[in-house]
């Protein structure tokens, strides 16, 4: 159609763009695009229509048209004279036009479906109309149906979701309440972006369920609840109703025979008035008998206090009025319903509390969605392209995560209490500059920098000989996809306290920098705008990106899907917690390109962690629940493995950062350490003390110099002392005088670190054959120093070349850090059980018995549980 072809009233004079006509195929088999774009000087028109619903404005008119060819060059062609380069042309839609029969159309279909809906046809094949309206009008063509306003989804179902839907549908047709005389209950065990709501609904169809009532315990996930059933096209005559919809309405939709979806919170439902009834608003949903209850988001009902730590701790009065006292069984709610199906991405106390027979679950995990997206083999494009995959680097920021802790609790390291900030300012408003600090602000400082790969003060001493280390802000592949990122925070004072530290950086302040966090913020979905605008400001004003800084909000049932990378910085117990915190930066990040091109913008996704051991017990934990609603004969290692091939963990220890098999990830996390890096540790120089008090020591008994000194690795011993102990004194003395060393002193001290050096490593082979002494000798239950002086001395010899005398005065010298070796021989030992049996069968992590350690004997329950916030040595009795 041309210009000529339409009514003289249809063109407006002066607002005219040049449409060169294309000569196009008529076959239904020839591919064709269908586009949609606008441009200055239409973009910006206001229009108005009457419609038997009432007004209709909005702004901009909107080009609609198919090709054969590329859609920018079809684009051109009408363009090249008033937009040469098409600058200021915003391409709005670019699809294949293809029918469900596999068939293609052309654009007058469309035009004809807008007309009908009473859109203005403007010079050609422009519209005034919403894009919307437009997508509207190609859905309605592709599905041939009548124009559905405002329905502009049409996507089908994965074969997941297809799956899940027809074995729901199976197991509660043959245990129908009709045929067994009680509600039917199912599990969808299904990780984020499953799409739970989408098949809920599909399997209401499937079903032919004319009411469902879905109760949530975040009401956060409304929009998604309400967006797929009055958009998505396989839904046309639902209803969907919430609290704001007017009593008369609800009453109704209640009455009549078109299909309806209600939601509602647990805590509106299960509230009361002050007399103890039910509430007026709410009397309707007791008067229907369901065909199915939904119970989304259901492992905040199955483990309420797991559920708490997603509020920030200052919010404990919101949470109690979210959270419902205890899980809400059927008979609580007191609705009538033949169906219950519950959906949750962490189910996992139900899972272990066997709530669900395992034909009434439906698990897909993230290992089985990464799978899938690896082996699809079927027509382009893949419904699974633009999920990510997911990595996770884990840095050791506290030497207590290297070790164990000597008793239980002492100093066990916590990334809650690295992070702690208090007010200083006292009535300020919480998001007040200044208004909190870091009570060692200091740390914090080296922490920021070590992002950047920079490692000072403490950090640098902790992470000593580093090398070929990926930093999030260094590295090139981890900084773009940090781009936009969120920091997991302990409370809401670390928020604004870690908020005024990056705006006052050199570097982090070139990024728009947002608090999600306690009163002055939002709550649920409420608070996503604080994060997009801030993402539209940071692109507008071309700042380095985004950091969102919450301690709780947005952590559940909300996707910014510009978030690259999280930033675990308080110490979570429970699973549920962790990665329902974790999945929030997996979501798809894509967008269509001319041609049809997908292009994914966040390939990877990754998770920062910095309390390695505690996170490697959850992660251990989320494989052994996988595991058990896995195929029959699947082990923790197995299945750990399968998740390890699609979300490998790469771990900085003893200064290199490498990537963790299954064994090594179980390793760590039930015991504190795995078994490379336990024999790392029996060459650790913290394992003896090498200074001018044990030297000094030294020298006082000079038979001990004398004999050590016969050996090949001890030669020259009092003479190497000598010089370590009269170093150190010059040392001490120029900078008691406050001076630099002459050149004299410098060469001295110089060499004497040289030769301490030498002898921290003549100790350090002694301690590397211990794990050899231990192996061999039969006596388990004894402590190490008792069984080298009484019990088996001549074997000690043998291995180590020491004589018993010497070891003993060595040990009381204070050469050997007890400390230390109490956690290498603890960790040794555990390590070492999973291959011990004794005679009669037992395994010896199942027994209670006595370890020996260093110097003393200990009362050990067994092998550490997955998940312990770390595998420490038993206290002492």
């Amino acid at each position: 159609m041309t210009v000529e072809d339409l009514p003289a009233d249809m063109v407006d004079e002066g607002l005219l763009v040049d449409d060169v006509e294309e000569n196009v195929a008529t076959s239904p088999s020839t591919p064709r695009r269908i586009y949609a774009y606008t441009h200055i000087g239409y973009r910006d028109i206001p229009w108005e229509r009457e419609t038997p619903a009432g007004t209709v404005s909005g702004v901009g008119r909107i080009k609609v048209g198919t090709t054969t060819r590329p859609t920018m060059v079809r684009i051109r062609e009408q363009l090249i004279t008033s937009f040469p380069n098409l600058e200021g042309v915003e391409v709005l839609l670019d699809e294949e036009a293809k029918r469900e029969n596999g068939t293609y159309f052309g654009d007058a279909p469309v035009h004809r479906a807008l007309k009908d809906a009473g859109v203005r046809r403007y010079a050609g094949e422009w519209f005034e109309a919403t894009l919307d309206e437009v997508k509207a009008s190609i859905v309605a063509v592709r599905h041939g149906q009548a124009l559905m306003p405002g329905r502009t989804l049409d996507f089908p179902m994965r074969p997941e979701q297809d799956q899940a839907v027809a074995v729901t549908a199976g197991y509660l047709t043959a245990n129908a309440k009709s045929k067994t005389g009680r509600a039917t209950r199912f599990l969808w065990n299904a990780k984020m972006r499953f799409g739970k709501t989408f098949s809920t609904y599909e399997l209401a169809r499937e079903m032919g369920w004319q009411r469902v009532l879905v109760l949530t315990y975040k009401p956060a996930v409304h929009s998604q609840w309400r967006d797929d059933l009055t958009i998505h096209v396989n839904f046309d005559g639902w209803h969907f109703v919430d609290r704001d919809a007017d009593a008369e309405t609800m009453s109704a939709l209640a009455a009549g025979d078109e299909p309806l979806v209600w939601f509602a919170s647990f805590q509106d439902v299960m509230g009361r008035t002050d007399e103890g009834t039910v509430k007026d608003r709410n009397q309707v949903l007791y008067d229907i008998a369901w065909d199915c209850i939904v119970l989304d988001e259901y492992h905040f009902g199955a483990w309420r206090e797991s559920s708490r730590e997603l509020y920030d701790p200052v919010e404990r009065a919101l949470a109690e009025i979210e959270e419902p006292r205890d899980g809400v069984t059927e008979a609580d709610l007191g609705l009538r319903s033949d169906n219950y199906l519950y959906l949750s991405g962490t189910p996992f106390r139900a899972l272990s509390d066997g709530e669900f027979p395992p034909e009434a679950v439906y698990s897909w995990t993230y290992t089985d969605e990464q799978a899938a997206k690896a082996g699809y083999d079927g027509p382009d494009p893949s419904p699974y392209a633009d999920l990510p995959t997911m990595e996770m680097y884990a840095y050791q920021i506290s030497d207590q995560t290297a070790g164990l802790a000597t008793e239980v609790g002492a100093d066990a390291f916590s990334l809650s209490e690295y992070f702690r900030a208090t007010k200083v300012k006292r009535g300020a408003r919480a998001d007040a500059p200044g208004a909190y600090e870091f009570e060692n602000p200091t740390q914090v400082s080296e922490f920021v920098e070590m992002l950047r790969g920079k490692l000072v003060g403490n950090i640098k001493t902790l992470l000593r000989g580093s090398k070929d280390v990926r930093w999030p802000y260094e590295d090139a592949t981890l900084k773009k996809a940090a781009k936009h990122s969120v920091w997991y925070l302990p409370d809401v004072a670390a928020c604004y306290a870690m908020r005024d530290m990056l705006a006052d950086h050199h570097i982090f302040s070139e990024y728009e920098i947002v608090v999600v966090a306690g009163t002055t913020s939002p709550t649920g979905a409420a608070a996503k705008p604080l994060v997009t605008n801030a993402i539209a400001h940071a692109v507008q004003d071309r700042k380095a990106g985004t950091i969102t800084l919450t301690c709780g909000k947005l952590m559940t049932g909300v996707t910014i899907k510009e978030w690259g990378a999280i930033f675990m910085l308080r110490s979570l117990q429970a699973p549920e917690s962790y990665f329902q915190a974790a999945f929030r930066v997996q979501s798809p990040w894509s967008s269509r390109e001319t041609g049809d091109k997908l292009v994914v913008h966040k390939p990877t996704s990754y998770i920062f962690e910095f309390d390695p051991n505690r996170a490697l017990g959850l992660v251990a934990d989320y494989a052994l629940r996988m595991a058990a609603t896995g195929p029959e004969g699947e082990t923790r290692t197995t299945v750990f493995g399968k998740l390890l091939r699609y979300l490998p963990i790469f771990r900085l220890e003893g200064g290199t950062m490498a990537p963790l098999d299954a064994d090594e990830v179980l390793d760590i996390a039930t015991f504190g350490v795995g078994a490379k890096a336990l024999a790392r540790r029996w060459n650790d120089a913290a394992l003896v003390s090498v200074n001018e008090f044990t030297m000094k020591a030294l020298l006082d008994h000079p038979d001990l110099v004398d004999a050590l000194s016969q050996t090949e690795d001890f030669t020259n011993l009092a003479q190497s002392a000598s010089k370590i102990v009269t170093a150190t004194d010059v040392l001490k003395n120029a900078r008691r005088e406050k001076r630099d060393l002459d050149p004299d002193e410098k060469k001295e001290v110089d060499e004497a670190a040289k030769l301490r050096k030498k002898v921290r490593e003549a100790l350090q082979k002694f301690c590397a054959k211990v794990p050899v002494f231990m192996y061999v000798t039969d006596y388990r239950e004894e402590s190490l120093v008792d069984i080298i002086t009484a019990i088996d001395s001549d074997l000690f010899t043998r291995v180590t070349g020491l004589t018993v005398e010497d070891f003993q005065l060595l040990n009381r010298l204070g050469v050997f850090n007890a400390d230390r070796l109490d956690s290498a021989i603890y960790q040794f030992k555990k390590l070492e059980e999973k291959s011990l049996h004794y005679a009669d069968g037992e395994s010896a992590a199942v027994a209670r018995r006595r370890i020996g350690l260093w110097g003393r004997t200990i009362e050990d329950d067994g092998e550490p549980a997955i998940g312990d916030d770390e595998a420490r040595v038993p206290a002492s009795p």
